[in-house]
């Protein structure tokens, strides 16, 4: 499926490792900005699961099922 994800780095504007205190464990996070609302850090697994999430929602309308 990860082929199909596409350029899942387009809404990406910058890049950051930081440790994660509660999960006691280093993260990878993308500062986003989808349209014009302010950017935001989420964790890059986030973004990808994001990205994953739309394919399978247009494959389910281009297929009728949604």
């Amino acid at each position: 499926m990860e082929d199909k994800i596409g350029n899942p780095f387009r809404p990406v504007k910058n890049v950051r490792t930081v440790y994660d205190r509660f999960h006691d464990k280093v993260v990878k996070e993308v500062q986003v900005q989808f349209s014009d609302e302010e950017p935001a850090w989420i964790p890059y697994d986030t973004l990808l699961a994001i990205k994953e999430n739309e394919i399978e929602l247009q494959e389910r309308i281009r297929n009728g099922i949604a």
